[in-house]
């Protein structure tokens, strides 16, 4: 729900809307047997949503070029090969009455649309009763979308844009409500809603944004309660689930007769509103929605309304769980909509997501030039930083990625006010942010199956949140997240905790491509240094499929040679050089025991890997690592228990090839070089790294 603003204002109010606790006990009584409740299943949204919308940038004051603009800058950026393909306007299309009158619709004293009894008196409809007296058909607002010819035929506004949208490859959608009148105080859908979806589907609508406005003056029912404003008339009688979803049948019914792919159905309903129990109508199918039922409805309210997250699915393809957001990174952080969309992830699956809202990642402030003429906190611009993090929770949650910000040039986004231009236009950085392939295909995921909390809930507004989220694939997306605004913090988790049991997983870190590798047998701790607001995004893979080596404790001397090169590791200067000498790789010779070395299990299951030199200068000196990354290994007298001595040796079962890593720091053996006489070292596992994959030679 937006809330209602003057039609040539574009301040956008964000409401701070708290979800109602969800307790057992049903506000009504006398219903009969739940029914079987069927998810919607159109076959439309089986990957979440991806797109754009008006609000956040224009407000109700948005026209016909601006649409274009967007189109063609979303078309040419690569936003839509991305898969940002669908542009939506939002309220305030429509002109203020239907075809069938010649005047606006009339309000009463609460804005609200004047109801009318039989005999064509004004009624208040808070008892549920009253007509509406508008008829006819939606009319886009000539001065912001005028008509235009197509292939010779005159078209509406809307259809124009609609076409538009199509001839360049992408989806069209569309916003109306499931109320007498809009937000913005336009006609609504409700009791037209067969008209409205026959007009929508024939104009070329691929996507509708369905939201939930019920003005009206307070109520207080029978029982003494104060139930606040829930709306008039039919608003009243019928749920929030059953206007969804009768206007959801009429546009499949539509676009059945039409012959057109069904429409992407979205509810932007809002959790405030919970309904009036003593009003709503005996048969009113959230009645015997099981989900519905076993959820429980708490006193004061009706079935079909608060949580939206219970029941989307049954009715449309998303559905709004929390309140309007504004330009505050907190919105979606766990103390906003995180929190609500992981206590509501049950009822996310392919054709059916939790709406966290209309991205802020890369918006600029369009009602002053921010920290200048304007600086109110609602409209602070995103950091890169924090819109990073925004598309990261939304990605690992499965949520539509729809973005708010201006997805125009430098150019057409300029704005004037006071003696300042400045332009609202998305920066490039930004942009290389929402076209990042491999976070889009973690929201995009087939799966279809959201992120869960690791570990118990924050402690407070700024302790860090760590998600993941199991991919189709077999990968896992995990997502640390700084919820400090001011301080930079270490967010860390492990493989146990993840419960992701293998031996090793490789990383990618998907917002700067760095690669490397978790092993349990390097602690398995996945950790960062996270920036304020900021956010770190792994994926990982489980490594081929390894086994302890079998060369250890059989007794035998092997040579092992680097996967870069060739050369096999040897104790450099050969057996002649003096304990604490490096070691590096050279030319194999089978005679050559400075490049023979055995594997022995230390009782603690750790590997000790020795040398076959007994000269007297060295007498089976055991391999040992560095402190840090890219210090090489030497060679030292053997000490029991030496971490510094001591290694994990497992062995890939489809290559062969042995991972040898310090227990002290994890590290993996690798080289310095490809030449004769590189310097064996220790560095981050990676299993791209061919140095690190030793065979064996003999």
């Amino acid at each position: 729900m937006r809330t209602r603003v003057p039609r040539t204002t574009r301040t956008v109010l964000a409401l701070a809307l708290a979800v109602p606790a969800f307790a057992a006990g049903l506000g009504a009584t006398g219903l009969a047997a739940a029914t079987p409740a069927a998810a919607l299943g159109n076959g439309a949204a089986l990957t979440p949503p991806m797109g754009w919308n008006s609000w956040n940038s224009f407000g109700p004051a948005i026209n016909e070029q601006e649409v274009q603009q967007t189109i063609d800058y979303m078309s040419s950026s690569g936003l839509a090969a991305a898969g940002y393909n669908t542009v939506t306007i939002d309220d305030g299309w429509s002109l203020l009455h239907r075809s069938g009158q010649t005047t606006d619709i009339v309000k009463d004293a609460y804005g609200s649309l004047q109801l009318y009894d039989a005999n064509g008196n004004p009624v208040s409809g808070t008892d549920g009763t009253g007509s509406d007296p508008t008829s006819g058909h939606l009319i886009p607002d000539p001065n912001n979308f005028p008509s235009q010819t197509v292939n010779g035929q005159t078209v509406n506004g809307i259809q124009y844009l609609a076409w538009y949208a199509h001839s360049k490859g992408m989806k069209f959608g569309l916003y109306a409500t499931d109320t007498y009148t809009t937000c913005q105080g336009h006609p609504g859908s409700l009791g037209h809603e067969t008209t409205d979806a026959s007009d929508f589907v024939s104009w070329g609508v691929d996507f509708v944004k369905y939201d939930d406005c019920p003005y009206g003056p307070p109520i207080t029912g029978p029982d003494g309660h104060d139930y606040g404003t829930q709306g008039e008339g039919k608003e009243l009688t019928e749920s929030i689930y059953e206007r969804v979803q009768t206007f959801q049948r009429a546009l499949d019914a539509a676009s059945a007769a039409q012959g057109r792919p069904k429409v992407t159905l979205s509810v932007s309903a809002q959790p405030v509103h919970t309904g009036l129990p003593y009003l709503q109508d005996p048969n009113d199918p959230a009645r015997t929605d099981p989900v519905i039922v076993a959820a429980g409805t708490p006193q004061y309210q009706a079935p079909g309304y608060a949580p939206t997250g219970v029941w989307c699915g049954q009715v449309a393809n998303l559905c709004r769980i929390g309140g309007d957001r504004d330009s505050e990174l907190d919105g979606v952080l766990y103390q906003g909509q995180l929190q609500t969309a992981l206590q509501y992830r049950a009822g996310v699956r392919p054709g059916s997501w939790n709406d966290m809202d209309m991205m802020f990642a890369g918006w600029q402030d369009p009602y002053g030039l921010w920290g200048t003429t304007d600086t109110c906190p609602c409209h602070k611009p995103f950091t890169d930083t924090e819109s990073q993090t925004e598309i990261s929770i939304l990605s690992m949650m499965a949520a539509p990625l729809i973005s708010g910000a201006d997805f125009r040039t430098a150019a057409d986004s300029q704005h004037s006010y006071d003696g300042y231009t400045w332009s609202t236009g998305i920066s490039s950085s930004a942009l290389a942010l929402y076209e990042n392939r491999d976070v889009i295909a973690v929201d995009q995921d087939s799966l279809g199956v959201p992120a869960t909390l690791v570990g118990s809930p924050p402690s407070s507004a700024t302790a860090p949140v760590v998600l993941q989220r199991q991919l189709a694939d077999g990968d896992t997306a995990v997502l640390l997240v700084n919820q400090d605004p001011d301080n930079t913090q270490t967010v860390s988790t492990s493989l146990a905790a993840l419960g992701l049991t293998g031996p090793g997983y490789s990383s990618k870190d998907l917002w700067t491509g760095a690669t490397g590798e978790f092993t349990a047998s390097g602690g398995g701790v996945i950790s960062a240094s996270v920036p304020p607001h900021g956010a770190v995004l792994y994926r990982l893979s489980p490594l081929p499929t390894t086994v302890p080596a079998t060369v250890v404790d059989d007794g035998r001397y092997h040579s092992l040679g680097s996967g870069t090169s060739g050369l096999v590791l040897e104790a450099s200067g050969t057996c002649s050089a003096p304990v604490t000498s490096l070691a590096d790789i050279n030319t194999w010779s089978p005679t050559h025991t400075s490049e023979q070395w055995t594997f022995t299990s230390n009782p603690d299951g750790t590997v000790r890997i020795s040398d076959n030199c007994d000269t007297s200068t060295q007498v089976h000196t055991v391999l040992a690592a560095g402190t840090g990354g890219g210090d090489p290994a030497y060679l030292l007298n053997y000490s029991a228990g030496n971490a510094w001595q001591e290694w994990r040796v497992v062995q890939n079962t489809a290559t062969g090839a042995l991972t040898i890593a310090n227990v002290a720091t994890g590290l993996a053996l690798d080289t310095a070089g490809t030449g004769a006489g590189s310097t064996v070292v220790t560095n981050a596992p990676n299993p791209a790294a061919s140095g690190q994959a030793w065979n064996l030679v003999s």
